[in-house]
């Protein structure tokens, strides 16, 4: 009988661990897209604009793989998972190597991407740390 139980217990924590997964997944790539149009959105210069709006694109596609491929097989794969941490980490640092960008696009951007490396983050951590 105790087996039980605690096969039931882990089962529920997994499930609560998979849809938290899901959200992560979910919250880096609508970070991505968020990246993606604020400098378009705020008006700032031309290069940071085609920078990060061309590295949005490119960070969305890895952060959608990355979804897709948790949503299929309900694990998290690491090398989207990775690859969209590190979009984040540009985006949080993007605004700072241009100038004249701009309140709302620095905003926007550095925002975008604690997001998207938040998420990616954990999903990383989630994906090499040892299981329970």
């Amino acid at each position: 009988m105790p087996d039980t139980t605690e096969t039931t217990r882990s089962t529920s924590a997994e499930r609560r661990d998979e849809r938290f997964l899901l959200a992560c997944a979910v919250a880096a790539t609508l970070g991505c897209v968020v990246a993606t149009v604020t400098p378009i959105v705020a008006g700032t210069s031309a290069a940071f604009t085609g920078s990060v709006g061309t590295s949005g694109l490119l960070g969305t596609l890895f952060a959608v793989q990355n979804l897709r491929l948790f949503r299929r097989d309900g694990a998290v794969a690491l090398a989207p998972a990775a690859l969209t941490l590190v979009f984040g980490i540009w985006f949080m640092a993007a605004p700072l190597l241009y100038t004249e960008v701009g309140f709302l696009a620095t905003a926007g951007t550095q925002f975008a991407g604690l997001l998207v490396a938040a998420f990616a983050a954990y999903m990383v951590v989630a994906r090499i740390a040892p299981a329970r």
